[in-house]
């Protein structure tokens, strides 16, 4: 039994919530004894609107008066399937036993008076399934089915402020979504969305300008240079983009965006952001390709130090020639000063122009030097300069720094490069 005296205590209890989870994944409703009715309804409400099993919810319908009436005034439904219903669902002995994970919420929905936050998911230990795990075709966890959203958001958008779905990757992977289309055209309240899991189509998707945060984690999105998502979400100020594939040509161009978060997969050639009002942000990816354009009006000078600043995990990394010759430049006023954060580089490549032997050569051993954990140098030497000097570069640095595995070739504008070695 357990006994809480003070309400100042429950609050407590709440601060953080996962110790909340385990406040009541420890304790036995039945035998739990507390003056509800002594307790704040909201309070009481908040408490309802943390628990992730409907089991517990019910459980506590039976408990007392005060939370059978107020279970259903929450205003905030939170339910994710757990790795054991999972299991329970399918196998031989409990699958009639099981209620549907879908019915279960649909049921939530209904005995609901008012909602303005919806989440809905898989736990992250189903991540950890493989395709022969699940070997049917079922639908049972598809949880950005349009049929099934169609089934309970037109009851609950009218109040709706934030939405999130985290989807189950086996069922939903192969099944194309078309729910962006559904929230925009019923949710017009709607101030966050979060999805993740899925793949997403923008087809018939219309304008939302009341949101202000989207995130999109593990999406494969039918948007390739992003255009839908910067028409139809114009006001967005919080934008987060982990893992979307199908990207192309991607440009962010929000006005009213203060934080960006973009974690970059699939390689894009290239990206862009316009966001004059942008306070923070953060990219995230392995493979980044530097240069500067020509014939730019104003060209600030790379420094190394600021770029690996900037992107402290990237493990690959291409100067293009313009980028190397700037850094050279800066180089030679500053050389390779102060720390860096950067710890995961392990391979360069790059377009020398070699205007100085010395002050090149110097370069790149300065740049060995400070990042020890580089093994791979792949050095493309422009096709007008001379063989003699050429050669002597591929010695020189071949001898100074035996444990890097140098590779070598030659470029010109307008033609394809061309390496001469895999690795020395």
């Amino acid at each position: 039994r357990v006994f809480i005296h003070s309400p100042s205590k429950v609050v407590l209890v709440l601060n953080r919530k996962k110790r909340c989870q385990r406040f009541f994944y420890k304790i036995k409703f039945f035998n739990l004894l507390i003056g509800m009715d002594d307790l704040p309804a909201p309070l009481v409400m908040e408490i309802l609107s943390r628990l992730t099993d409907y089991s517990d919810l019910a459980r506590c319908r039976l408990v007392s008066k005060t939370l059978n009436s107020l279970s259903h005034d929450v205003s905030s439904i939170n339910l994710l399937c757990t790795l054991s219903r999972f299991l329970k669902s399918r196998s031989p002995e409990t699958k009639h036993l099981t209620t549907p994970f879908k019915d279960i919420f649909k049921k939530l929905i209904l005995d609901s008076r008012s909602i303005n936050s919806v989440s809905i998911g898989v736990e992250k230990s189903l991540a950890g399934l493989q395709y022969d795990d699940v070997e049917d075709d079922s639908d049972d966890l598809y949880l950005t089915d349009a049929v099934f959203v169609a089934e309970w958001l037109p009851r609950v958008c009218g109040d709706l402020r934030r939405l999130s779905i985290s989807d189950f990757w086996i069922q939903s992977c192969w099944r194309k979504s078309d729910i962006l289309a559904l929230i925009s055209s019923c949710c017009h309240c709607l101030l966050e969305i979060e999805v993740k899991n899925a793949w997403l189509s923008v087809d018939g998707l219309s304008p939302m300008p009341t949101l202000t945060n989207l995130t999109l984690e593990f999406i494969r999105l039918d948007d390739e240079d992003l255009d839908k998502v910067n028409d139809c979400f114009p006001c967005l100020r919080v934008l987060h983009l982990v893992g979307v594939g199908g990207l192309k040509d991607p440009k962010i161009n929000l006005l009213h965006l203060r934080t960006c978060q973009w974690t970059v997969s699939n390689a894009p050639l290239s990206l862009s952001i316009c966001a004059p009002n942008l306070e923070k942000l953060i990219l995230k990816f392995k493979k980044l390709m530097v240069d500067s354009l020509k014939g730019a009006e104003r060209v600030q000078v790379i420094s190394l130090e600021s770029l690996f600043n900037v992107f402290p995990n990237v493990s690959t990394l291409t100067l293009g020639p313009g980028a190397w010759s700037e850094a050279e430049t800066q180089f030679c006023t500053t050389g390779l000063e102060g720390e860096t954060a950067m710890k995961e580089l392990k391979e360069i490549t790059a377009h020398l122009l070699v205007k100085d032997f010395a002050i090149t050569l110097s370069f790149i051993f300065s740049i060995l030097d400070k990042f020890s954990n580089i093994n791979g140098m792949a050095l493309l030497i422009h096709r007008e300069v001379d063989c003699s000097i050429a050669r002597e570069l591929i010695s020189r640095c071949a001898t100074n720094h035996a444990r890097v595995r140098w590779r070598w070739g030659f470029w010109k504008e307008g033609t394809k490069d061309t390496w001469m070695s895999d690795g020395i």
